[in-house]
């Protein structure tokens, strides 16, 4: 594929927008037309817009304005909270952009997962995987305002991953086995604003693929967000009131390669500050991703090896899984 920094306005011919009210509200037929427009973008782009989704505008603002708020700390005092691993605020430079030069990103994020108990039988045991989350203590309402925006991500990734059960004719629960103690998590970024000049050299995230079953994107308006198409990159174009949705390596292992995650990144060249909330559906910690039954079949082999959930969160298999995706793409 191209890889020219310059992208242009995404047509919704590219990225269409989905009304996701009959999926959450409607009979049969309803949903099974959702889910063919939800196949189409997923067989197309990999991207789409979901619109009508169910989480108040209320709710929306007052995560972005926790994202303002905490972004707006001196950094001694992010630093308090800093990542040691899955939780807490990571400062810039903790990714680098894909390539030789290894120049780090215009970004930083504070992520956290599932709020769990201390006595929690996996947070005990010490599983990597399953952690206690980092909070500042200054912040006064600040963990509500997240934790009540995390539960709604869940709830709405539940209804998309049935809605992607339909996609490809499993029966509508299917997937729900596999979220029993998800380990899906959430990111808060802020990307400030970068020299136009510098966006060959260095990007707010590099470009990448998400190795979740679904990832839901809240975007502000400034924009910044790239995808990957034949014929070059394309802005990803805020749009009032939707989500973006993409999908991730789970769900390509999932559907044995039936549609796949689409390279994106993101370049911050607006001159202002931009702050995206991205929510990323993660199964079970132990959950055996496989070819589901309706994707395979005669002269229709499954194309990977079954491997537990946690296996797409390691490092070796983001870099492994980057070269080869990549190469695909090419």
């Amino acid at each position: 594929m191209m890889t020219s920094a310059a992208a242009a306005a995404s047509p919704m011919s590219v990225i269409p927008i989905i009304d996701f009210a009959p999926f959450l509200t409607g009979n049969a037929d309803d949903k099974q037309r959702v889910a063919k427009a939800i196949l189409a973008a997923c067989k197309g782009s990999g991207f789409l817009y979901l619109s009508n989704h169910g989480v108040p505008q209320t709710q929306i603002d007052g995560i972005f304005a926790a994202a303002k708020r905490f972004f707006a700390l001196p950094l001694e005092e992010r630093m308090k909270v800093v990542s040691n691993g899955s939780r807490g605020y990571r400062p810039y430079g903790y990714f680098q952009k894909e390539g030789s030069d290894k120049v780090p990103n215009l970004m930083e994020h504070f992520i956290f997962q599932r709020d769990l108990p201390a006595d929690d039988p996996d947070i005990v045991a010490g599983r990597r995987i399953h952690a206690l989350n980092k909070w500042p203590e200054n912040l006064p309402g600040w963990r509500e305002t997240l934790l009540s925006y995390f539960d709604a991500m869940e709830k709405l990734s539940a209804s998309l991953l049935r809605a992607f059960a339909l996609t490809v004719d499993l029966e509508e629960n299917y997937f729900q086995q596999f979220f029993r103690k998800p380990t899906s998590a959430m990111k808060i970024f802020h990307y400030p604003p970068q020299p136009p000049a510098t966006q060959t050299k260095q990007v707010g995230l590099g470009s990448h693929f998400d190795d979740t079953a679904v990832t839901i994107l809240l975007q502000d308006n400034v924009g910044g967000l790239q995808l990957e198409t034949d014929t070059g990159w394309i802005d990803v174009t805020p749009i009032p009131g939707t989500f973006v949705i993409n999908i991730g390596e789970v769900m390509a292992r999932w559907v044995n390669d039936l549609f796949v995650p689409t390279p994106h990144r993101v370049i911050n060249v607006s001159g202002l500050e931009r702050y995206s909330v991205p929510f990323f559906a993660l199964p079970d910690y132990n959950a055996i991703i496989s070819c589901v039954p309706t994707c395979r079949g005669p002269g229709r082999p499954p194309k990977y090896t079954p491997q537990p959930a946690a296996f797409f969160q390691s490092r070796a298999f983001r870099d492994q899984n980057w070269r080869a995706r990549h190469k695909k793409s090419a």
